[in-house]
């Protein structure tokens, strides 16, 4: 999509604007006097002259920075909180599949000892006889 209808009236750095010197208007600057009544509120002096695409393109352009810098924060936020909920999730379930294994270990090693204990009996009585 191109906005050559838009652009055809700006010039360009290698262009030479008819008309003299070009004068930058000088603005007072903005008023000390009135505080901001809250953190939010910028006062910033209005920009005369701008086109509505120059808004929008400055609006995506500091939308897109700031998305960026808070997707940044909560993308850490959010690896954190996983981390912390996994290590806990993995902890329980190391704890659980620990007691599980013990408990089997703890039967297979009675079963063990008494088979041996009832087969040494029997040795024992077959000797005897």
């Amino acid at each position: 999509m191109s906005n050559t209808n838009l652009d055809a009236g700006i010039p360009v750095l290698t262009e030479i604007i008819p008309g003299g010197s070009v004068e930058t208007p000088v603005r007072p600057p903005p008023s000390v006097t009135k505080p901001a009544t809250s953190p939010e509120v910028v006062d910033v002096p209005l920009i005369d002259g701008w086109l509505t695409e120059e808004w929008n393109r400055l609006e995506r352009k500091i939308g897109g920075r700031i998305l960026h810098q808070v997707m940044a924060h909560i993308e850490a936020d959010i690896e954190t909180r996983v981390r912390d909920a996994l290590a806990d999730v993995l902890q329980v379930a190391v704890e659980s599949m620990a007691n599980e294994v013990r408990h089997n270990l703890q039967h297979s090693l009675e079963q063990v000892i008494a088979k041996a204990v009832h087969q040494e009996i029997s040795n024992m009585q077959i000797a005897k006889k």
